[in-house]
């Protein structure tokens, strides 16, 4: 009875595949390989977090103003002497002033001037409305000069929104202000930089980055422009464990520059009795640019943007443990840690034992009767 249900107990479960399954499988493969070691670390700087200034440029805007549908005015007209057509407002001894109420632009463009009428303002400069102004009073007033300002532009802002202190429209410097200025204006963030992206719209462009890195690349702090969206939200990071760890499951990555060896403890470690130290196994979709560096000749290179990865770390080898401090885990993969080949073993002498104890029992009790 024990032979036969032996020889019919060919699958024993198992939390996953031995590292000898992993890296010499039996079957062709549609994944790299790759035994990580200094170079292959040194390899991962080739990484890049999506970019802001390659979608819309760390292009400066003009420091000018132009006038947009919406925007207030305020139109200021002085004359040389007094007695013209604005005599009535305060002036100094000899002249005439005065301060027209504020107007918004209207959707055609417009805003009125006494004695000069409809003046188009739109995607003008203040500088060349006062000039318009002048010239239309020309021959009415004595000697005009006029000054217009924009006590409210809301052409030239930005909408921010999302998981903010604050959120609404943000007004434009002439200066020019970057992502990181209007996020302040907005009340700043609730999330930990790691965890909060942003989104930035502009037209019909979208691009999002981790904040994170937008604070540890100056020229992805990019100037805004009016029209722009920018939307921050919070995306919670983790990895999931699995395999012989006393920890599986999914596991938040909790901080920045986030490591296999801060991996490993926070699944709570190997299994001293289970786990294999020399098949901890990262398994990822990494970007091209770093899987030419591992290996120029990957056939999985052609036509893609992501490879199937599967990185081994030996923590048998002391210098391992090095190598576990500085390979990076990003959010998303999957690390996976082996069993050890005897653990198979164990568990065929544990069924063989159970079954064993079954026929012995069976065998006192035909005994008995």
């Amino acid at each position: 009875m024990l032979s036969a249900s032996l020889g019919g107990c060919v699958f024993f479960p198992a939390s996953g595949p031995v590292t000898q399954e992993v890296m010499q499988p039996r079957e062709p493969i549609d994944y790299e390989i790759v035994d990580v070691n200094a170079d292959v670390v040194r390899a991962m700087q080739m990484w890049r977090a999506p970019s802001l200034a390659s979608s819309f440029g760390a292009r400066k805007p003009a420091p000018e103003t132009r006038v947009n549908v919406g925007d207030v005015v305020q139109v200021s007209i002085w004359e040389a002497s007094s007695g013209g057509l604005f005599g009535g407002g305060t002036a100094d001894a000899g002249s005439g002033s005065e301060m027209l109420p504020q107007q918004t632009v209207d959707r055609d463009g417009h805003i009125k001037v006494p004695y000069v009428g409809e003046v188009s303002v739109i995607g003008k400069r203040p500088s060349e409305i006062a000039k318009t102004i002048e010239q239309g009073l020309t021959g009415k007033s004595i000697d005009p000069q006029v000054l217009i300002t924009l006590p409210q532009q809301t052409s030239a802002s930005v909408v921010v929104v999302g998981d903010l202190t604050g959120a609404g429209r943000v007004n434009l410097n002439v200066k020019g202000d970057r992502l990181l200025e209007v996020i302040a204006q907005a009340g700043g963030i609730k999330a930990p930089p790691h965890e909060t992206f942003v989104r930035v719209t502009r037209g019909k462009r979208s691009a999002t980055m981790q904040l994170t890195a937008v604070l540890a690349r100056p020229d992805e702090n990019i100037f805004m422009q009016p029209g722009d969206t920018v939307y921050v939200f919070r995306r919670p990071q983790s990895f999931t464990a699995l395999g012989a760890v006393k920890g599986a499951g999914e596991v938040a990555i909790d901080r920045e520059d986030f490591t296999v060896a801060e991996a490993v403890g926070s699944s709570g470690g190997l299994i001293d009795t289970q786990a294999d130290p020399s098949g901890v196994f990262i398994f990822r979709y990494e970007q091209a640019a770093v899987v030419r560096t591992l290996n120029p000749e990957s056939p999985f290179l052609s036509g893609n943007s992501a490879v199937p990865v599967i990185y081994r770390l030996n923590l048998k080898d002391p210098s391992g443990y090095f190598i576990a401090r500085a390979f990076p885990i990003r959010a998303g993969d999957i690390v996976y840690v082996a069993n050890a080949p005897g653990v198979e073993f164990t568990k065929f002498l544990r069924m063989a034992l159970m079954i064993s104890s079954m026929a012995r029992s069976s065998t006192a009790t035909w005994s008995v009767d």
